[in-house]
């Protein structure tokens, strides 16, 4: 299990798992990009590798306003993939054999799809991102590590002034996650994150507040 930088969630025993898909949904950009900031950073400490797909940047444009707190380090790998790049950043990362476990970090699934859905069906895309999940994960638990899929929060209408949360990836990615978390921005600089699926039962549906510091 990874440490998520949060001790209160640390010491229950809520973080992600190894050798599995682990999905983040988040209400805004900045939230998302500092929760995964403090994974990253928790994983560096332990002296993980991390491989980190940032395809919708924000990441990226965070980090380099230093608005998130990543010490620099040749085990933190960032890419920033094209259409025509990203079969060879993956191909990259599964080819690297290491004997340190790898944090493997996908930001962001709605990202995938406009990058690939303007030259392909939507059941290919849908195909393409399977393919790119399961080979990460493949290589992960043959080598040791861990898969975190993240995406902003999504709703789709029920019917009249009724919306309910929708999965990016659809039922394929819900049903593949082991790890569901949700995390949302309050007030005071501070963060709730919610447990929505865990392998571990009865941290499923916790919630804690955690703080936003810089």
């Amino acid at each position: 299990m990874l440490r998520t930088g949060f001790a209160p969630v640390d010491t229950s025993f809520a973080g992600p798992l190894e050798g599995r898909l682990n999905l983040l949904l988040s209400d805004k950009p900045f939230t998302k990009a500092y929760f995964l900031a403090r994974l990253v950073k928790a994983a560096l400490e332990d002296e993980w590798i991390v491989n980190y797909y940032d395809l919708d940047t924000f990441f990226t444009v965070y980090r380099r306003l230093n608005l998130l707190n990543i010490p620099k380090s040749e085990n933190f790998r960032i890419y920033n993939p094209e259409k025509d790049t990203i079969n060879q950043y993956i191909s990259t990362v599964c080819s690297t054999l290491t004997k340190r476990p790898q944090l493997i970090i996908l930001d962001s699934i709605p990202a995938f799809y406009y990058m690939l859905a303007t030259t392909a069906k939507l059941s290919e895309v849908n195909w393409r991102i399977g393919l790119y999940l399961a080979l990460l994960l493949q290589h992960v638990r043959a080598n040791r590590g861990a898969v975190i899929a993240a995406s902003l929060l999504r709703s789709r209408k029920v019917r009249e002034d009724v919306w309910v949360s929708s999965y990016p990836g659809g039922m394929l990615i819900k049903l593949k996650s082991s790890v569901i978390y949700e995390v949302r921005e309050k007030d005071n600089y501070m963060l709730e994150l919610k447990v929505l699926k865990h392998e571990k039962k009865d941290v499923e549906e916790r919630r804690w507040s955690l703080p936003l510091t810089f």
